[in-house]
């Protein structure tokens, strides 16, 4: 009670002056219809005011959701187009390979771009289901790496970018298939080896990761053929391959889950150690 008294003693005049105002405010509102007017009109201005950036507040707060949800949405739709790979080649639906790949959608935490090897760093692991040996890609015509090593919570990629990257590689409509690597030039440009000689290329032709590995599914877009040339002495082609997507300015990933690739990797070791 001491304390409230002081408080009165010390700002009384204070509190007296805000209680006058706001009784005269009241008057001059409820009695003069114009001032009313133009304090309605004010007080909505406000409220739509304080309306809008709370609607915005909630927009940024639930956009984590959305980012999420729409990640998912991507992840489903570049199965179902890896899936019409498969049909294409005429591959029965019943087939199992029709449902083998499942991807994984993640956000990229940390990415290097400048070293002779780049690496990547997920925001997810294994928790959700990543494993080592699983490929990344960052669409359906655009691949990022691999996955090295993983903790529950994070996954760490060897990037395309990385003079260790060796990617299964063919062009599209045509047999033959080598290897995409990476010679520390151009972030856009990569080199495909191994074609063979005797295969008919043609500037444009599209590169797609050839399925030879447990990696990649057949089919995935990687790039267009800029350039190619013949080495002396050499029985394959050396091809530039200009990527379809930027490799240093992605923001999301989807690693692939092979449902069937230990199997096949186990089944081929028992083979080799023979």
């Amino acid at each position: 009670m001491n304390n409230v008294i002081q408080l009165f003693l010390k700002f009384g005049v204070h509190i007296l002056f805000v209680v006058l105002e706001v009784i005269c405010f009241n008057i001059i509102i409820n009695y003069n219809s114009s001032q009313r007017s133009v304090f309605i009109n004010s007080a909505n201005v406000y409220a739509g005011k304080i309306a809008e950036q709370r609607a915005k507040i909630t927009d940024f707060a639930s956009l984590k959701s959305q980012n999420d949800s729409l990640m998912h949405e991507n992840a489903n739709l570049i199965e179902n187009m890896i899936s019409m790979e498969y049909a294409e080649d005429f591959i029965p639906k019943s087939d199992s390979t029709y449902n083998q790949y499942k991807l994984i959608p993640a956000t990229i935490c940390n990415s290097t771009i400048n070293l002779h090897n780049n690496h990547i760093t997920l925001c997810k692991g294994s928790r959700e289901g990543i494993r080592k040996d699983m490929g990344v890609v960052s669409s359906h015509q655009g691949i990022l790496g691999v996955v090295r090593n993983v903790s529950p919570d994070f996954a760490h990629v060897i990037s395309i970018l990385n003079s260790q990257s060796k990617i299964s590689c063919s062009l599209k409509s045509r047999f033959g298939h080598g290897t995409l690597v990476w010679n520390n030039n151009d972030p856009l440009r990569m080199n495909l080896e191994s074609i063979p000689k005797h295969e008919k290329i043609a500037y444009g032709d599209t590169v797609i990761t050839s399925g030879y590995s447990t990696m990649f599914p057949k089919g995935i877009l990687v790039g267009k053929v800029e350039s190619y040339t013949i080495k002396p002495g050499s029985n394959s082609y050396d091809i530039i391959v200009k990527l379809f997507n930027d490799p240093i300015n992605v923001k999301y990933a989807y690693v692939i889950q092979n449902r069937y690739g230990d199997q096949q990797n186990k089944l081929e070791k028992e083979v080799v150690d023979e």
